[in-house]
């Protein structure tokens, strides 16, 4: 008897933040795609399955794929990226930020992109030095043993409800104002090796996911209610004012921060170089 061919199957990362819950949201909902599996999970653990072959496909730390230049490529079009205040990449600190040199920092350990970022804004924007512990802490427990806490995601978002007497920078705002370019946080990574293997579902995905961002603009109602339901730290209208703040299109402005990104994370000992782009082909579009 002949053995059973083992039917293709693209594995995707699914982030649960709110900055990109929407496109799950109607990829899974209003536009699947057979042959789709996905994985939940933080974007380092993410980037770590991407790494391992464990995944083929994620909305993936933009810090990721210059790590892993040579076997990845980039989905064109998409991203998360900044277009305003995001509100989800933020430095809580009990200090003015100009007077953090030599302060202790705790950095998330959900996101290596915007650790570096941060890094980078401190040290080469600011002029600072400062002593960083990455670890997994709420603000407050953070802030009992330093100056100053990076947070990310939905912890960031929860965090600016409850945060008193404490300054809240949007670090997305302050690189804007520094390299006039917007800032990216996420990229669409591919496994270049899963072009091979799957190559037809990845189109087909492109295209459903192509659909779903002319859906994202304008929100409907039922995915608005599903959000709030699951994240009790949104009203209605922070919701739709903190989707209004994203990017999810990967222009030529974002491309550009990017690279400059890029450069400055290799000049500042973060990347063993700057990477070429290079994006995975779906044809006809």
């Amino acid at each position: 008897m002949s053995e059973k061919v083992k039917e293709k199957v693209l594995r995707i990362g699914e982030i649960p933040y709110t900055n990109c819950y929407n496109i799950y949201y109607y990829l899974k909902r209003k536009y699947p795609v057979p042959g789709v599996e996905y994985l939940s999970g933080t974007p380092a653990r993410l980037n770590a399955l991407l790494r391992s072959s464990a995944i083929d496909l994620c909305l993936s730390s933009s810090i990721e794929y210059a790590r892993g230049a040579g076997k990845y490529l980039l989905l064109p079009g998409f991203c998360i990226g900044s277009r305003g205040p995001v509100q989800s990449i933020r430095l809580f600190s009990s200090l003015p930020i100009e007077k953090l040199n030599g302060s202790r920092i705790v950095l998330t350990d959900e996101s290596a992109t915007s650790v570096i970022l941060c890094r980078i804004i401190l040290s080469r924007f600011l002029g600072c030095s400062n002593q960083f512990t990455t670890r997994k802490a709420d603000l407050e427990e953070a802030l009992r043993i330093s100056d100053a806490v990076l947070l990310i995601g939905d912890r960031a978002l929860a965090a600016g409800t409850r945060a008193k007497n404490l300054y809240i920078y949007e670090l997305n705002t302050i690189w804007q104002e520094h390299t006039g370019f917007p800032f990216v946080f996420a990229l669409w990574t591919l496994r270049a090796e899963a072009v091979k293997e799957t190559g037809e579902i990845l189109k087909a995905f492109w295209r459903s996911l192509k659909k779903v961002h002319r859906e994202i603009e304008k929100p409907d109602e039922e995915l608005i209610r599903t959000v709030l339901a699951e994240k009790p730290f949104f009203t209605r209208q922070r919701l739709l004012e903190y989707w209004s703040y994203i990017c999810w299109e990967l222009s030529e402005s974002h491309l550009r921060g990017l690279e400059l990104f890029y450069r400055l994370a290799h000049e500042s000992g973060y990347l063993p170089g700057s990477p070429e782009i290079k994006f995975f082909d779906p044809g006809k579009r």
